[in-house]
């Protein structure tokens, strides 16, 4: 065989490496191409265990050469290894430069890292002048000499590793890419990441990719060049590639540089795998299918898109306990494997989750073992020979009886189940395809799969898809539109863009295609809209292996002929906790049913940091989709409280004592896009704002509290009475009790004849402020602050003008501090205990009982719309049952109306409306989740709740509270009440002394 054409493929595992040999000549054939396949224990030798899958490939029998290998592809799971054991020795300490002007700083790097991981990569961190707003714009000009003043420092401090990051500098990267300059001027030989090659909007999760990509660099190049060695020490002078995230590859030069991207490559392998080995199923290829690869321990499931490319996930994801948002597929796990431990007790069956993992050919019974595994319950079951040989069958005949066998069949079938049924989008069943070495334990039926397949060479999958892997770029940016048509402009420039940097990188031009594309409007920013595309192409190798020449050309070395101490290349497989000098826990465990919060003698609460996380959780099931995220500030209020601040929480009828007469009580949130609020975190925007109204007003307040308790601003009124900031009592209430869209919909405006927001003081913390100090009306105040919010970053702190103690009784919601408090700890205590499928119920006695409201639906999201219309994102949500109902949901930011469809009729029925609360909740934690993260295929429950009786006391409060309010849509909406009000008990009644 003399012609270039043949593809290998190796993926790394923990566990075991496989390795395949492919003809993609043959493709079409009942081999699939398939020359041979190689399953061996991963040696904790990387070279030597890639040196050994490529010698029992490149046997005699199978008739090729080295020069016949068109590429090696080999997937790994080392780098995410790192980070998920926090092993000192292959982590990085990593220095931060941060450009951001004067917001974020309360909410620093690692501020969310555990605390073992902080331990070990905390360098440095830094705060600089830069970084740009929402329409590209400067804060503030770069200070380049401070820049080389940090990193003088980093580098006296021996850190070689350092990420920078802009705000919004995925909008524009110029910033970063002048820091990276001035820093390599004064470490050249440093590890420098701009967080613009790594991930999308969001600063802390992008900061945070960034930051495991710049410790993991260092053992990643090591890992990388063993590859390389291993490789070309066999003679394959082909192009070398990684497997990444998405299920496309990376060139050595791009894996060199972001590592991160192949952290969960491993389950992307085995479901571009599958897809390639179901190609000729003609029942299923070219549809979506669920992918259950089982191994030894875990069962990794994911959705097989039409398109052959594993869904993503559209949020947020965790890395060793790290909020990230770079590219990561959707997988969902389970502990169940072929190594899984069965025991029996009191006549039931359980299996896993612990397993015997790589130690199953010593544990397990068949293998002359003392350990019941799944593996040798399904070999007993199975009458004909297992089709992997595994063991002595005679070790396991007899031995366990019919009922046995049949609850661990049953066991096994359930839990396979379950975790399909959270992974599909659609209550039809679908196919579902097995893969992974484990997979001979699962039934050949399961309920919910139209289909159960099980492909040949199924228990290699994951080293085909590594073989088969396209090249991969994409591109997000925000544009401001003159009118919607225009998008179509922008995105015909996008692919142009997209396609240039693929082909730069080596794809086949001709063969580049779309795989993904979407556009969503940025909330509160008029005519705005995010944009991301994504294509794939096949890869032109001679270009590839140009590139890698060009590489090591570049480096100044051969990645064959390195140092003794680039030659270090092992890993500390299975390795102990104990010399790593870490911890996994930020705190010790907390009884969550029996924590009570402190109330001092002068019945103050002291807030917590346990009881930030009950208000943070409640906040945002508060907020009925909308107030923006309360992660970022819950964050910098926790980071308050470790540096020594100190908030105190009265009840509002104690309020009194505290002021002088009447008293002046303030109201503070903030006003702008979550999409902002997300990536621009708040610098000094509320105090300005403050400073301002007391030097117009001539006065000091005497207590804060939030305008809403609903999202992120729920904890504003705690930030700025916080010891550190105001220093002043913070109110047990709120002007909402939830969270409604405009500043006017607030109970003052609704109750008085008079202009209340009359007097209202706005800053966008960078030396932009201005008061209101009249209007025709409160809504013309609204549209005051939108039409300012467009000039100057769509993210402002407003204060308004203060009330008087009776105010505080007569016009707020009373105790809603307390409320979110409640619904997060009930919420915790459920998720402690393990009653997940009670959390609707705990949530709602937490707010009353089921007088109050009640569970409304339940079911998956299928269907999303949304528009963007005067700054505020109209769209509807669609969730349906396993019957087949369907309830929509619209809403203007915060949901407003659900109405439910029953299968086979024609008409909706509504069941609920604002002003009673509409919270949509992810069915697996709990957790709010808002409107922005609305998505296809989540799980969820939807809870409905009555609001404060003052919304329904007048007229006129319904109207500036109910569903008219949200325009002619609305109109032939009415009313209903889902339940009665109770009142909330304060937290500082039932726990003060």
């Amino acid at each position: 065989m003399s012609d270039k054409n043949l593809l290998i493929g190796i993926d790394v595992g923990g566990t075991n490496t496989d390795s395949v040999l492919l003809d993609p000549s043959k493709f079409a054939s009942e081999t699939r191409g398939v020359i041979a396949y190689h399953k061996s224990s991963t040696t904790a030798d990387v070279s030597g265990g890639i040196s050994d899958a490529l010698d029992n490939l490149s046997v005699e029998k199978n008739g090729y050469s080295p020069n016949n290998v068109l590429a090696v592809t080999i997937g790994t799971t080392h780098f995410i290894n790192a980070v998920i054991e926090q092993d000192r020795a292959r982590l990085a300490p990593v220095a931060v430069i941060r450009l951001c002007g004067p917001y974020s700083k309360g909410s620093g790097p690692f501020s969310d890292f555990p605390a073992g991981l902080t331990k070990i990569i905390k360098g440095y961190t830094a705060f600089v002048n830069g970084g740009h707003r929402v329409d590209g714009n400067e804060i503030q000009p770069l200070d380049e000499a401070s820049i080389l003043e940090h990193a003088t420092k980093i580098k006296s401090l021996g850190i070689k590793s350092v990420a920078i990051v802009g705000i919004f500098s995925i909008i524009n990267k110029t910033h970063e890419q002048r820091a990276a300059e001035l820093v390599r001027s004064v470490m050249p030989d440093g590890d420098i990441v701009m967080s613009h090659t790594v991930s999308r909007i969001g600063l802390i999760p992008r900061e945070n990719a960034s930051i495991l990509n710049a410790s993991v660099m260092s053992f990643a190049g090591k890992i990388i060049r063993s590859f390389i060695r291993s490789v070309r020490s066999k003679g394959f002078k082909c192009p070398i590639m990684l497997t990444q995230n998405d299920g496309t590859v990376l060139t050595v030069s791009e894996a060199l540089q972001t590592p991160i991207r192949t952290f969960s490559s491993g389950a992307t392998n085995s479901m571009r795998g599958a897809a390639f080995l179901c190609a000729q199923e003609g029942d299923i290829h070219g549809k979506t299918i669920v992918v259950v690869d089982i191994g030894g321990t875990t069962t990794d499931v994911g959705l097989l898109l039409p398109s052959g490319y594993p869904r993503q996930s559209m949020s947020y994801s965790e890395v060793g306990g790290v909020r990230v948002n770079f590219s990561m597929p959707q997988v969902e796990s389970i502990g169940l494997g072929g190594g899984s431990i069965v025991r029996e007790t009191k006549g039931e069956i359980t299996v896993g989750p612990d397993s015997v993992g790589a130690d199953i050919k010593q544990r397990a019974l068949v293998f002359g073992g003392d350990t019941v595994t799944s593996t040798d319950v399904t070999v007993a079951i199975t009458e004909e020979k297992s089709m992997f040989d595994l063991g002595d069958k005679t070790e396991v005949q007899n031995l366990f009886s019919d009922s046995y066998k049949t609850k661990f069949q049953q066991v096994v079938k359930t839990k396979l189940e379950r975790v399909i049924d959270t992974i599909r989008t659609s209550p039809e069943p679908i196919p579902v395809l097995l893969v992974g070495g484990g997979s001979f334990i699962s039934p050949t039926t399961l309920d919910g799969a139209s289909s159960v397949h099980r492909p040949p060479y199924y228990q290699v999958a994951n080293a085909i898809g590594a073989a088969l892997g396209k090249l991969s770029a994409s591109l997000q940016k925000i544009e401001v539109l003159d009118s919607i048509a225009d998008k179509d402009t922008v995105i015909e420039k996008m692919k142009k863009e997209v396609t240039a940097d693929i082909v730069a990188k080596g794809a086949v031009e001709d063969s580049v295609e779309i795989v993904e594309l979407s556009y969503d409007p940025v909330p509160y920013v008029d005519r705005t809209y995010t944009f991301e595309i994504k294509v794939v192409g096949d890869i032109d190798f001679e270009k590839v292996s140009d590139t890698l020449e060009e590489l090591e050309s570049a480096n100044k070395t051969s990645f064959i002929d390195s140092t003794e101490a680039e030659q270090e290349d092992t890993f500390h497989k299975n390795s102990s906790y104990a010399d790593k000098d870490v911890s996994h826990a930020d705190q010790a465990k907390i009884d969550y049913q029996a924590y009570k919060p402190f109330v001092n003698e002068s019945r103050e609460w002291i807030i917590s940091e346990t009881d930030l996380e009950f208000i943070r959780i409640g906040t945002y099931i508060l907020g009925c989709g909308g107030g923006g995220t309360p992660y970022p500030i819950f964050l910098e209020m926790r980071n308050m409280l470790r540096d020594g601040a100190k908030v105190r929480v009265i009840n509002l009828h104690d309020a009194p004592k505290y002021a002088k007469g009447e008293g002046k009580f303030i109201t503070v949130g903030f006003a702008g896009s979550p999409t902002v609020a997300d990536e621009q975190l708040q610098g000094d925007e509320l105090s300005d704002a403050a400073n301002a109204l007391f030097d117009y007003l001539k006065s000091k307040p005497d207590g804060v509290f939030p305008l809403e308790i609903g999202g992120g601003n729920g904890f504003k009124g705690m930030y700025c009475g916080a010891s550190t900031k105001l220093d002043i009592p913070v109110i047990d209430a709120d002007l909402m009790g939830r969270a409604y869209p405009t500043h006017a919909q607030i109970l003052p405006c609704a109750l008085k004849d008079d202009l209340y927001l009359k007097t209202t003081s706005v800053s966008d913390g960078n030396g932009n402020d201005f008061l209101i100090t009249g209007a025709q009306s409160n809504l013309y105040v609204e549209k005051m602050m939108r039409a300012a919010l467009a000039e100057i970053g769509a993210h402002v702190g407003v204060v308004n003008v203060p009330m008087s103690s009776n105010d505080l009784v007569d016009y707020t919601v009373h105790h809603s501090l307390s409320t979110a408090w409640r619904i997060g700890r009930a919420v915790r205590i459920a998720r402690q205990k393990f009653e997940i499928e009670k959390l609707p119920e705990r949530i709602i006695e937490s707010v009353g009982g089921p007088v109050t409201g009640r569970k409304i639906f339940a079911g998956k999201i299928v269907g999303i719309e949304k528009k963007l219309f005067k700054g505020h994102v109209y769209g509807e949500v669609i969730i349906e049952n396993e019957e087949k109902d369907k309830m929509v949901i619209p809403f203007k930011n915060e949901n407003i109306v659900a109405k439910v469809q029953k299968n086979g009729s024609k008409t909706w029925e509504t069941v609920c409306s604002v002003p009673d609360l509409i919270s949509v909740c992810d069915a697996d934690n709990g957790e709010a989740v808002g409107t922005p993260e609305y998505r296809y295929g989540i799980m969820v429950f939807v809870l409905a709740f009555s609001p404060s009786d003052l919304w329904i006391s007048t007229q006129k409060a319904l109207d500036v509270g109910g569903p008219k309010f949200f325009g002619p849509a609305f109109d032939d909406v009415e009313y209903s009440p889902v339940g009665k009000y109770v009142p909330p008990v304060s937290v500082i009644d039932e726990f003060g002394n």
